[in-house]
């Protein structure tokens, strides 16, 4: 998912930042909520992320761990 970040132009790279987190797609898409056809295909340059996506990618590359925490705590609700 090659996609800008907060303007047209900038760029998120999806596989990038699965792959300095060692994860699988499976795993990467299972661990912050994604599909994984949409991990898939954005990597693929396929599919676009909304903006949604897009800015918990940025949180994801910047703090994966804050992003985990948070959905860990989310479920115990």
């Amino acid at each position: 998912m090659s996609v800008p970040i907060g303007g047209e132009h900038e760029v998120i790279d999806v596989r990038a930042i699965r792959g300095s987190l060692g994860m699988s797609q499976e795993e990467f898409a299972r661990s912050f909520n994604f599909s994984v056809s949409a991990v898939r295909e954005g990597e693929q340059g396929r599919r676009r992320p909304e903006a949604a996506a897009r800015t918990l990618l940025r949180v994801i590359s910047h703090d994966h761990r804050a992003v985990l925490d948070a959905l860990a705590a989310s479920t115990k609700r």
